[in-house]
């Protein structure tokens, strides 16, 4: 049997030279308590001890169907290394990962240019995790499949731990945050525990906007939602109700509208929207978010109606594009830079311990309206 301390210091004597197979194995395989050892995995796929090395190390000299037994049993007895192999094999992991979740079809090639809500995401994580000396590794997710490589990342211990933006409450992830991987999950409501969540106060940035469409005379106001899976989505056609409800006004199922989020999702949602209410069109339209908002401006502006003259549009987020639209776009502020520095602090606080194993921590976001050119009072 090793013993813990004579194999450490051996190892830091030989740091500049060599580490045997045995060793890195042993170092390698430092388990949580209750995961399957190391040699037992090797015991359990049929294999030797170094296979699973390499296999668990991402070497490339192991035959394919062999690597596969050897996942199979890491997924079925949730083998994860240890923090504190690393430590032993030469340092802590700097390295978090940032996992960008758009299945939606159509997008393929270009969904962060697509998206006015990553970019700005992306863009806050790093300043974040740059104050705190971590390195950000950014993937886009764009199909089930692409959750065994995030598997492998997580296994291979090339991040330390990972943030989740667009999570639509995936098995494929809740799988991930059973092994005991360090798990945030941004725009996302995980019901398992061991994962810390961040999102904006959806529900009430739609009832703030509904409202103040409400005060300014609007009395049939359309929705056009964001696709129902996600959370963001629902809480804010929530929001949008509970605003009718409380002015007295009936929610009337013809002027909702469910989009995509993406722009030209927006454009689709708006034109099906005003034909089927060509009887009775709405004075005033709130989308689920700006890249539809500014997307179903322009079929407003080709159906040769003005805005705000004719139709009000209020969106949500508050991107840059937002207000450099014509006219500038009232919409709701998210606030990505906070949102982004919580996700990056809750995950240092999962990795460092911080937050106990399998608990869940959960941050709720305020958010305010932007009052800009695109809404008025309905013409009387």
């Amino acid at each position: 049997m090793y013993n813990t301390i004579n194999t450490k210091h051996k190892y830091e004597m030989m740091r500049s030279t060599f580490i045997t197979a045995c060793e890195r194995a042993f170092i390698n395989c430092v388990c949580q308590g209750g995961k399957a050892y190391y040699q037992e995995i090797a015991a359990l796929a049929g294999v030797s001890r170094s296979t699973v090395s390499r296999v668990i190390n991402g070497y490339g000299n192991v035959p394919e169907q062999t690597r596969r037994k050897v996942m199979r049993v890491v997924e079925q007895y949730g083998y994860v290394p240890h923090a504190s192999a690393r430590v032993l094999a030469g340092g802590n992991n700097s390295v978090i990962g940032l996992f960008m979740v758009d299945c939606k079809s159509g997008t393929a090639g270009r969904k962060m240019s697509l998206s006015g809500y990553f970019s700005p995401f992306l863009a806050g994580t790093i300043d974040s995790a740059s104050g705190l000396g971590l390195h950000v590794l950014a993937c886009m997710v764009a199909s089930s499949a692409d959750y065994a490589d995030v598997q492998r990342i997580f296994l291979e211990q090339t991040v330390a731990g990972g943030i989740f933006i667009g999570e639509q409450n995936s098995s494929e992830l809740k799988k991930i945050i059973r092994l005991g991987c360090k798990v945030v999950v941004v725009d996302g409501g995980m019901e398992c525990g061991g994962a810390v969540a961040v999102n904006a106060d959806n529900f009430s940035g739609a009832y703030q906007m509904t409202k103040y469409l409400i005060e300014l005379g609007h009395r049939r106001i359309a929705h056009i939602a964001g696709p129902q899976s996600q959370l963001s989505a629902q809480e804010r056609l929530c929001g949008y109700r509970k605003a009718l409800e409380e002015a007295g006004l009936p929610f009337v199922p013809e002027l909702v509208e469910c989009g995509d989020f993406m722009r030209e999702g927006g454009r689709k949602a708006t034109r099906a929207l005003l034909e089927r209410t060509a009887q009775s069109a709405p004075t005033a339209v709130f989308f689920g978010n700006d890249s539809m908002a500014l997307g179903g401006m322009e079929v407003i502006r080709e159906k040769g109606l003005s805005i705000p003259e004719d139709i009000s549009i209020a969106g949500f987020d508050n991107v840059e594009l937002a207000q450099y639209s014509q006219p500038a776009l009232t919409t709701v502020c998210l606030p990505f830079q906070e949102m982004s520095s919580l996700a990056v602090h809750g995950l240092e606080d999962l990795i460092n311990g911080r937050i106990a194993e399998g608990c869940t921590a959960q941050y709720r976001v305020p958010v305010e309206i932007v009052k800009r050119d695109s809404c008025a009072a309905p013409r009387v």
